[in-house]
């Protein structure tokens, strides 16, 4: 009996939007490299954006030689960092969900969640919007009596 390698299955239409999505929401590198006047690494991710990072930000980078740095690379697929020489591999992910609340202030990082969530709609929020203009628009807040 031989062997065959299984097929892969067909995406469904769900599976192929959340594929997508993901895609969308992905952070990668595009390239790295060693900033020796600010002992910094520089990461440009497929966003455009560029990061300078502190070395001392990054534990497994604080004790290589800063000639070592310049050997600094991206893997292909732009999911991690890797020094080959010692055998060190960032992720690229991991690296941006550590360093951004250093960055930037909780309180920062709040309200911009929040004003991202204030602007979401959803089906519920149309028909309850259109529902309430139908009947004049948001209830008036009542005073309280006292």
């Amino acid at each position: 009996m031989q062997l065959r390698p299984r097929a892969p299955e067909p995406r469904t239409e769900l599976q192929a939007q959340r594929a997508q999505i993901a895609d969308a929401l992905a952070v990668w590198a595009q390239a790295v490299r060693y900033v020796p006047e600010r002992d910094a690494i520089e990461t440009v991710t497929n966003r455009n954006a560029g990061f300078l990072i502190p070395r001392q930000w990054i534990g497994v980078l604080q004790d290589v030689p800063t000639e070592e740095l310049d050997r600094l690379e991206v893997w292909p697929d732009g999911s991690a960092i890797e020094l080959e020489g010692r055998d060190i591999h960032i992720s690229v992910h991991g690296l941006m969900t550590a360093i951004l609340p250093a960055m930037l202030p909780s309180k920062a990082i709040a309200a911009l969640f929040a004003s991202r969530g204030g602007q979401a709609t959803s089906r519920a929020k149309r028909i309850s919007s259109r529902a309430n203009g139908r009947k004049g628009g948001r209830p008036r807040k009542k005073a309280a009596t006292a």
